[in-house]
């Protein structure tokens, strides 16, 4: 048995590539400029969700004041 015969059932292994990994974007990001012959954007409707938080709180210190009056 000569040396060279001990080597070959080694493996290899491939250098790691240079640079640092970096996760993709979240889907619908944009990655690239807009080239001719893409489809237009679709537009996005946004929803009003309403004043009910600013109702509550006006409502909530009328509360308060109220019982603070009376007690």
């Amino acid at each position: 048995m000569n040396p060279s015969d001990h080597n070959q059932s080694s493996a290899t292994v491939g250098k790691p590539s240079s640079g640092t990994y970096t996760s993709p974007p979240p889907m619908g990001y944009p990655t690239r400029d807009a080239v001719v012959g893409d489809p237009p954007a679709a537009a996005v409707e946004t929803k009003s969700k309403g004043d009910g938080f600013w109702k509550g709180c006006c409502a909530a210190i009328c509360c308060c004041c109220v019982l603070d009056a009376c007690f």
